[in-house]
């Protein structure tokens, strides 16, 4: 089929959204689709030293305004005014394709501009139904402001947002990745609405099951140093299983929150225990991934996670907080979910014996085992078999 993408980020060679862009739009193509991909220039260079001439590539500039924005807010407005180009490009390329399918951002309150094409729109995968439980607001300091305004626009408010009700109810297929993003497309008018997880991997990066590792084990955590990516609920927790665990904790990643789990590591006297690597590139990950004991995924609003899926690639066991999208899928033996506690205070010590579950009990090799089969049913191609069955269906309506 002939299917339009519109990936705004699209690179090799990286995790989340500009990964997600790049195996979209390759996935698609190795199922032998002619591809045809808007995307933003940030990484041309990259693109089209990946080596894929069957894709029809185009690289989009965002129009500048003069008036300069807040930090996030920014990045936001650029999305919309690319959006916009986007659309005015597709029009003027005067092609027609079977389906157009909208891959990033997932964003539920950003929608996608390309529903204004006489082809049907696949919109998704895509998140942003889910907030922050409010009890756990001392977790996200002075950024609590911030996420308050966000849930009351992801409650009360998003009926009101016209980029996403026009979207929605223009979209042939909805893709959601968690249970509250779908609650909240079906209240805004969406048709069609089906669960598909956000994130893949490339079948080359899948591992085999393994055993346990030797010495000291590690605990792993990878994430953007976000308020709502909870880094010193980690070292927290961490420090609660250092009572009675020999353990080491390794945090991957960079961000405004930083120096201050950089304190609270300090603060428990765990400096010599808790290693923070800043960031680290994507391919790198791997080799953590393949010698830790642990994946700690402890967010408190999050659509789903690209580094917890890809631990579980690596037959890395993890553990998790039972929330949002991860709360929503079945893993089985793969990940330990801990319910959160009303009382906040509680939750440290509750990820602690989760942990330690994990690391002492005699199944580690099967919850390896567990972790390989749930990745192994989450690659591109599988998404772009079973994707391939939506655009054939929405074509043919």
């Amino acid at each position: 089929m002939k299917v339009l993408v519109s990936a705004f980020q699209c690179a090799p060679g990286y995790g989340g959204e500009i990964g997600n862009g790049w195996m979209w739009s390759t996935s698609l193509a190795d199922h032998g689709h002619q591809v045809t991909v808007l995307t933003h220039p940030e990484f041309k260079d990259r693109v089209l030293a990946g080596g894929r001439p069957d894709i029809d590539f185009h690289f989009i500039e965002a129009y500048e305004i003069p008036v300069k924005l807040p930090g996030g807010i920014e990045g936001y407005d650029e999305y919309r005014r690319w959006q916009n180009k986007a659309y005015e490009f597709a029009v003027g390329l005067r092609r027609t394709w079977d389906v157009t399918h909208h891959t990033g951002w997932g964003s539920l309150h950003l929608g996608s501009r390309l529903w204004r094409l006489p082809q049907p729109l696949v919109y998704g995968p895509i998140g942003g139904g889910q907030t922050a439980p409010s009890n756990y607001r001392s977790y996200f300091g002075r950024e609590w402001p911030v996420e308050k305004a966000r849930s009351v626009a992801t409650g009360s408010l998003l009926k009101l947002n016209g980029w996403t009700k026009e979207t929605l109810r223009n979209s042939s297929v909805v893709l959601v990745t968690n249970s509250a993003t779908e609650a909240a497309c079906r209240a805004l008018g969406a048709r069609d609405i089906r669960y598909f997880l956000a994130d893949g991997l490339s079948q080359e990066y899948i591992g085999a099951a393994r055993q346990r590792p030797a010495g000291v084990p590690v605990i792993l955590w990878v994430g953007r140093m976000l308020a709502r990516k909870a880094p010193e609920l980690a070292v927290q927790a961490f420090a609660e299983l250092r009572k009675t665990t020999q353990a080491r904790l390794v945090m991957a990643g960079d961000g405004p929150f930083l120096p201050r789990v950089a304190a609270t590591v300090k603060r428990l006297g765990l400096d010599r225990d808790v290693e923070l690597l800043g960031r680290i590139p994507w391919p790198k990950l791997a080799e953590f991934y393949d010698t830790s004991s642990l994946f700690l995924f402890c967010s408190l609003r999050d659509s789903s996670s690209a580094q917890f899926l890809e631990a579980l690639g690596k037959g890395l066991p993890a553990v998790t907080l039972d929330l949002h999208g991860i709360g929503d899928v079945k893993v089985g033996l793969a990940a330990e979910k801990v319910p959160l506690p009303q009382r906040p205070e509680e939750l440290p010590a509750d990820l602690a014996a989760a942990m330690r579950t994990v690391l002492t009990a005699d199944d580690w090799a099967a919850r390896s085992a567990a972790a390989i089969e749930f990745a192994s049913e989450n690659t591109f191609p599988t998404k772009a078999a079973a994707v391939t069955q939506i655009y054939q269906e929405v074509a043919a309506r």
